[in-house]
C-alpha cells in the first residue's frame, strides 16, 4: 500500500511540474500575457458587481471578459483556467450550451479540477434533456488513477520519462548485474506498458472521437441533412452529442440524452431514435 501511495504522489508531482511548465510558456508570448490578465481583471470585475446586485454592469463586464478570452484562444493562448473562466462567463450570460462547452474543454486539461465537475453537474440539473449515458464506476476511477487524473499532456510526459527511466535501468543493469536492479526493470516495463495503453486511449478518446454541445434553445434531429427531411426529436440548449458525420454544413450525431420520437413505430430499437442529423450552426465542438 505504501509503494502505491508512493507512486501516486510520484505521478502527480510530474503532473504539476508539466502544467506548470506549460502555464509558464503560454503566458511568455508576446503580447498573450496582458490580454490575459486585462481578461482576468473584467472576468473578477463582472463577478463583484454580480455580488453587489449590478446586472447590466455585470452583463458588460463578463461580455467584455468573453471577447478577452475569445481573442487569446484564437491566437493559440490556450490554459484551462482560461476554458473555466469562459464557461463561467457563459453561464453568467444565460448561454448554457456554450457554458457546457467550455468546461468540457477545461476538464480535458484540468481533470483533477472539482469545480468544474461541480458546475457541469449543477448546470445539468436544470437541463430540458438529461443524459442517458451511464456513469463509470467509482471503483474503475481509483484503480485507474492516473487516467481520470491526468491530462493527455502530463500522461504523455509522464511515459516519456518512465521510457527514460526504463532506459537507464536497463544500462545499469548491464554493468551492475544485481538482484534488485532487475526488480526495477520490471516495474518501470510494467508502469511503462499500462502508460502506453492509456496513452492510447486517452489520445483515441480526445482526438478520434468528436462531440459537441448543443448552443441552439432548441434543435429538430432530422433523418438526412437538409430542412427537406422530417424531423426524428428534438433536443434542447446543453444536450451532449457525439459528432459521426459531416455534410453540407450538417452533422450527423449520436444524442447522449434520452429522447421521445416523433414516429409511433415501437419495432425500431431506442438507439437508432438517438441518430440523425442536426444543423452546424446549432452545435459546437468541444
Amino acid at each position: 500500500m505504501r509503494q502505491i501511495n508512493i507512486l501516486m504522489f510520484f505521478i502527480l508531482c510530474l503532473a504539476f511540474l508539466c502544467e506548470g511548465r506549460v502555464l509558464a510558456e503560454a503566458l511568455t508570448r508576446d503580447s498573450g500575457a496582458d490580454t490575459f490578465f486585462r481578461a482576468n481583471k473584467e472576468y473578477s470585475a463582472g463577478q463583484k458587481a454580480i455580488a453587489e446586485k449590478r446586472e447590466q454592469e455585470a452583463v458588460e463586464k463578463f461580455e467584455h471578459a468573453v471577447q478577452l478570452y475569445e481573442k487569446l484562444l484564437g491566437s493559440g493562448f490556450v490554459n484551462g483556467q482560461i476554458y473555466y473562466n469562459l464557461g463561467n462567463a457563459y453561464y453568467r450570460l444565460g448561454m448554457s450550451g456554450k457554458a457546457i462547452i467550455y468546461y468540457r474543454r477545461a476538464e480535458k486539461l484540468l481533470p483533477r479540477d472539482a469545480d468544474i465537475k461541480a458546475n457541469i453537474n449543477l448546470l445539468k440539473l436544470d437541463f430540458e434533456d438529461k443524459a442517458s449515458i451511464r456513469q463509470l464506476p467509482e471503483i474503475l476511477k481509483i484503480v485507474c488513477f492516473w487516467y481520470f487524473f491526468l491530462n493527455l499532456n502530463e500522461i504523455t510526459s509522464i511515459t516519456i520519462y518512465m521510457y527514460l527511466a526504463l532506459m537507464a535501468s536497463i544500462l545499469s543493469f548491464v554493468f551492475i548485474k544485481v538482484q534488485w536492479l532487475r526488480n526495477i526493470i520490471i516495474i518501470f516495463a510494467s508502469c511503462l506498458l499500462v502508460l502506453v495503453i492509456s496513452l492510447g486511449i486517452k489520445a483515441y478518446s480526445q482526438h478520434s472521437i468528436e462531440r459537441g454541445v448543443v448552443v441552439a434553445d432548441e434543435s429538430k434531429i432530422r433523418y438526412g441533412p437538409g430542412e427537406e427531411y422530417e424531423p426524428r426529436f428534438e433536443i434542447h440548449e446543453g444536450a451532449e452529442v457525439r459528432i459521426e458525420e459531416k455534410k453540407d454544413r450538417w452533422y450527423k450525431v449520436y444524442v447522449y440524452v434520452d429522447v421521445e420520437d416523433f414516429r409511433d413505430d415501437e419495432d425500431k430499437k431506442e438507439v437508432e431514435f438517438r441518430i440523425g442529423w442536426i444543423p452546424e450552426a446549432e452545435v459546437g465542438e468541444i
